[in-house]
């Protein structure tokens, strides 16, 4: 992917020279590094306030009830996941992703993953638990969409929550999905 990236930049500057756009070039490159560092700071305050509502949650016990509350859940999509730390910090992670807050679940996805791979001995294989964790994690329902909603405010959007329930619909259909093909392939693996 380096190779791909650099590639595109040398052509870039290379077809810019040709053209004596390199002025342009220029400017283009610096409203980029300005709108990057723009974006990054206004979605640094949103992934803050996720983080640090999901640190309360955890450290109040909330996460711990709602352990129990999705235990007969978690216990039909991970049967083999026993630790209890592992089974919080996927919750962790889905109730972020449900909240919108997808960069801040990444935290708490890593956490998660690195107790499902210890729980699978470190095999360079991943385990049902493994794969369908990460399945439910990329096509988790969005409850609030935090993110496209700060980027449709931005943009200038009249309504910016009219997305909300077409695509918490259309997510729903599609983790069902996903996960209905998860344990297809669960069951092709086990008879192999």
């Amino acid at each position: 992917m380096n190779y791909i990236w650099a590639g595109m930049m040398v052509i870039g500057i290379a077809f810019s020279a040709v053209n004596g756009t390199m002025d342009t070039l220029g400017d283009a490159m610096m409203d980029s590094c300005e709108e990057s560092i723009t974006f990054l700071l206004s979605m640094a305050g949103v992934m803050g306030l996720w983080s640090g509502i999901m640190n309360i949650a955890e450290k109040t016990g909330l996460i711990h009830a709602l352990c129990g509350l999705f235990r007969p859940l978690t216990a039909w999509l991970f049967p083999q996941v026993k630790d209890e730390e592992t089974i919080s910090a996927m919750i962790l992670s889905f109730a972020s992703n449900m909240m919108g807050a997808g960069n801040s679940s990444t935290i708490f996805a890593l956490k998660a993953m690195e107790r499902l791979d210890r729980e699978n001995g470190r095999r360079p294989v991943a385990s049902d638990a493994m794969c369908m964790f990460l399945v439910i994690n990329m096509y988790m329902v969005q409850l609030l969409p935090v993110t496209v909603l700060k980027l449709r405010s931005d943009a200038g959007s009249a309504a910016p929550e009219d997305i909300v329930i077409p695509a918490a619909i259309v997510e729903l259909v599609t983790m069902v999905a996903a996960v209905i093909l998860c344990r297809i392939c669960e069951g092709k693996r086990g008879k192999h």
